[in-house]
C-alpha cells in the first residue's frame, strides 16, 4: 500500500526536479526521512559533535556557524523552506564539527541519517543527483562568497546579499545577516540607513 503524506509532498517535488524517478525509487527515498519539528534556536549539530544527519526544510530556517577565536559568532550559510543542508565538513568527514547547525525559527523538517543517506546516494541515480547538485551549490556558494566578499567594501557586501539572497533581509535577525557578512551589527544599520 503507498501512502503518501502532504508533508513529504515538497520533497517529493524536489526530487523530481532533479530527473524523472520511479515511484518505487520515490518511495524508498521518502520512507528513509522522518519528521522532526524544532524550536527557535534549537541546536542541532554543536561544536565538537559528528553530524550524524541531513536535513530537508519544509518550513523554517536553518543557519550553520562557526565561533571564531574571538568568541564571534561567523555564519556560514542559511538554508529556507525547500531545501537542504547539514553541517557538511562534519557530516562527511564524521570528525568532530567546528560548526554550529541551529534552527533560527520554529521549523518543520524532515530528517535522515547518514547511513541511510549514504545508501541511497549509492543505489538511487536520481538521490545521487540531489546529493551532487546541492554539493555543486555549497562550492559555488562558498566560492562565490569568498571571491564577492575579498577587498570590498561593506556597502557592497550588502548589496551583494540584496541581490544574490534577498530573503535574509527580511526572514533574518539583523544580527545573524551581520555576522554573515563578517560586520558588526551596528555597521550592518549604518549601511543598511543609506541604501
Amino acid at each position: 500500500m503507498n501512502i503518501k503524506f502532504d508533508m513529504y509532498q515538497e520533497l517529493e517535488q524536489n526530487i523530481k526536479r532533479h530527473g524523472s524517478i520511479g515511484e518505487k525509487e520515490l518511495q524508498q527515498i521518502i520512507k528513509l526521512f522522518k519528521p522532526i519539528k524544532t524550536a527557535r534556536n534549537e541546536m542541532l549539530c554543536n561544536i565538537g559533535q559528528v553530524c550524524k544527519h541531513f536535513y530537508y526544510i519544509r518550513k523554517g530556517c536553518l543557519r550553520l556557524y562557526e565561533i571564531d577565536a574571538k568568541g564571534n559568532e561567523v555564519t556560514g550559510y542559511f538554508a529556507l523552506e525547500d531545501s537542504i543542508i547539514s553541517a557538511n565538513t562534519s557530516f562527511i568527514l564524521q570528525k568532530p564539527s567546528r560548526d554550529c547547525l541551529v534552527s533560527l525559527e520554529p521549523s518543520e523538517l524532515l530528517v535522515i541519517h547518514r547511513e541511510d543517506f549514504l545508501k541511497l546516494v549509492d543505489t538511487i541515480p536520481q538521490f545521487a543527483n540531489v546529493y551532487h547538485k546541492f554539493m555543486e551549490f555549497a562550492f559555488i556558494h562558498s566560492q562565490m562568497r569568498i571571491y564577492s566578499f575579498l577587498g570590498m567594501e561593506g556597502i557592497d557586501k550588502l548589496k551583494w546579499v540584496m541581490e544574490h539572497e534577498p530573503k535574509l533581509l527580511s526572514r533574518i535577525s539583523s544580527k545573524a545577516v551581520a555576522s554573515y557578512l563578517g560586520m558588526t551589527n551596528s555597521t550592518l544599520s549604518k549601511l543598511r540607513a543609506k541604501l
